[in-house]
């Protein structure tokens, strides 16, 4: 329209060029100008205003022409400019809403359409209510006002397919300003695949802790039986003790219920306690050393016990070990040093030092006059002594008169 237009004003201005010399020739043959001077001035001055209009029209023509070249250029580079951003939007995978702030769609991208089964054009201009049925009109706007005042916002929410299928949606929101207007950018991503997944882990979870609380519950029913036998066996050393009338025997069965005693400790510990697998040593070693002073001390005796143990956890095997190996040092000093009537004292430390466990029981007292002795000795305590830390604990053990007799054992933290 604008080219034809232009190509008509510019064929008058050329026959008006061409022709205006000779018709006004001619004109002033054929008229008086002293008789028809108005009728004159008149004609000149439309010829005049029309040439300088022509001219001006012709140079709003080349301006305008220029200005819409212009545009378009700036168009093309414009549309150049956004191609990568549109491929990127559109080949993204996550869906890309856009909306303004009554919740109407003002784009949407290729995999938004994808997903949902609809055509761009099908979308564009429409509520959000047509692909995710939890909103009203008025909860939506509610909505994007919320996603606009939010720095990250985020929701786990469905959305219904153009065929009526329902999907499970991750949608995270961010509002921004374009053009003066106030929008919502509204990023979708299926995450059916990973509730399933997710779902699938949580079964995997119930049925892997219903065994391990049924394995707890087992494990928990040995450990009770195994420290019932174990009681059932002191309880008969008891009557056995009671119906024997030498000394010595009676001593043999009075250590042999301690020593049954303090490994049924352990199972009790076990089955009343919330971990099957290990006990705590400074509980146990004060509960153990309780039974032995109850079982061997009198009531004239006087024994403070000076109970010194870092925070260490150690197996069930290990913890019978250490308990049989004190039961034997504590019952020999409650036996051979502490007396009646004086102030007794007994040392227990237990000490983690880098990578070994120090244990040093110590009495008050006369010692001993041969310490060698404690090495060679046929005493079935001594021996079971030497054979734990040596054998088992895979420790050193010695002992020295320290104002009474000392034992010193070391032996590795980490257990073979």
């Amino acid at each position: 329209m604008a080219k034809s237009f232009s190509l008509t004003y510019i064929i008058i201005g050329l026959l008006g060029v061409v022709f205006l010399d000779k018709l006004i020739s001619i004109f002033f043959e054929h008229n008086d100008l002293t008789h028809q001077g108005p009728l004159t001035f008149a004609i000149l001055f439309i010829i005049s205003t029309g040439s300088i209009l022509y001219l001006m029209i012709n140079h709003m023509q080349k301006v305008i022409q220029n200005i819409d070249k212009a545009y378009k250029e700036l168009q093309n580079k414009d549309k150049e400019r956004l191609i990568p951003y549109e491929f990127a939007l559109d080949n993204s995978v996550d869906a890309i809403y856009w909306f303004t702030l009554d919740a109407k769609f003002v784009y949407v991208n290729d995999a938004a359409c994808n997903m949902l089964g609809y055509k761009k054009e099908e979308l564009l201009g429409k509520p959000i209510e047509i692909m995710d049925p939890n909103f009203t009109r008025e909860t939506a706007a509610q909505t994007m006002q919320k996603i606009s005042s939010s720095k990250n916002w985020s929701l786990e929410t469905t959305q219904k397919k153009k065929d009526g299928t329902i999907v499970n949606i991750e949608v995270t929101g961010h509002g921004f300003r374009h053009a003066g207007k106030d929008y919502i950018c509204a990023f979708g991503r299926d995450i059916t695949p990973r509730l399933e997944y997710r779902n699938k882990i949580t079964n995997m979870n119930q049925e892997l802790q219903k065994s391990v609380d049924e394995k707890e519950i087992l494990l928990k029913e040995i450990h009770h039986r195994v420290k019932n036998n174990m009681e059932i066996i002191s309880s008969l050393l008891t009557m056995q003790y009671r119906r024997v009338q030498d000394d010595e025997v009676k001593d043999i069965l009075k250590q042999s219920r301690s020593r049954i005693n303090t490994m049924a400790l352990v199972h009790e510990f076990l089955y009343l306690g919330e971990n099957l697998a290990y006990i705590n040593l400074e509980d146990y070693i004060e509960r153990l050393i309780d039974d032995i002073k109850e079982l061997y001390i009198s009531n004239n005796t006087y024994l403070k016990v000076d109970l010194d143990i870092d925070q260490l956890v150690f197996s069930t095997n290990r913890c019978i070990q250490v308990g049989m190996v004190l039961h034997e040092l504590c019952v020999n000093a409650l036996k051979y040093a502490f007396k009646e009537n004086r102030n007794n004292l007994l040392y227990i430390h237990i000490k983690k030092l880098e990578k070994d466990i120090h244990i040093k029981i110590k009495d008050n007292g006369k010692g001993l006059e041969n310490i060698d002795s404690l090495y060679k000795t046929d005493s079935i305590g001594m021996q079971l002594i030497h054979s734990i830390v040596e054998d088992q604990l895979n420790g050193t053990i010695n002992f020295r008169n320290n104002e009474g007799l000392e034992c010193n054992i070391v032996f590795p933290q980490r257990e073979d």
